[in-house]
């Protein structure tokens, strides 16, 4: 595996954790500070993408780029939202990286579900129907199919869990990236109406 698809498949852990720290490193600041704080996160990841992906090819930089933004908003809305629920700084970085490693590991934790209900006789339109979600909500496996266009079930490592067994959709990096920015901004549009409901009244 080349550099370039080793820090793309990373790039998704190591924004939710960017985001989330930048956030925090913040917390006392003005919004724009905080903004180009994480912005200047997901920026220097962006770039160090691009100047790898030369070993390989640059047209997978528009996809990538469009999925980690995306990503990085949604990392931003669960972190802000905690904060505006007077989460204490250091939990809401942890729970903004727990929600990151939560869609991260989809696969993991519903693929034994998946596998009882098939066992249990589940109908296939269901089975279908979840092991594609589990991979549309993960950005690890929207890189992998969507950008890469890299069939993960079948590699070894993931073929151990059986999910290749089964019919099912794979991701587009568009439509999961709308997932993303959409959750993200439902957040922080939460966030945002949270903190005007805590301001005191004018006088």
């Amino acid at each position: 595996m080349s550099l370039f698809r080793l820090l793309a498949y990373a790039s998704p852990l190591l924004l939710g954790f960017g985001v989330a720290a930048a956030l925090a490193l913040t917390a006392r600041r003005p919004a724009k500070h905080r903004a180009i704080a994480t912005g200047g996160v997901v920026a220097a990841l962006l770039l160090l993408l691009l100047l790898t992906s030369f070993s390989e090819s640059p047209k997978y930089c528009g996809p990538l780029a469009a999925v980690l933004v995306s990503w990085s908003l949604l990392v931003a809305g669960i972190y802000m939202a905690a904060e505006t629920a007077k989460v204490p700084r250091d939990l809401c970085q942890i729970l903004a990286g727990l929600g990151a490693c939560f869609l991260m590991s989809t696969l993991f934790w519903m693929g034994p579900l998946i596998r009882a209900a098939a066992d249990r006789g589940a109908a296939g339109d269901a089975i279908y129907r979840r092991i594609t979600l589990s991979m549309d909500v993960n950005p690890f496996f929207v890189i992998a199919y969507g950008v890469f266009d890299t069939d993960l079930l079948r590699v070894p490592f993931f073929y151990r869990m059986g999910m290749a067994d089964f019919q099912h959709g794979t991701p587009s990096w568009g439509i999961s990236s709308g997932g993303f920015a959409v959750a993200g901004l439902v957040f922080g549009l939460a966030a945002l109406a949270g903190r005007r409901r805590s301001r005191p009244a004018a006088p």
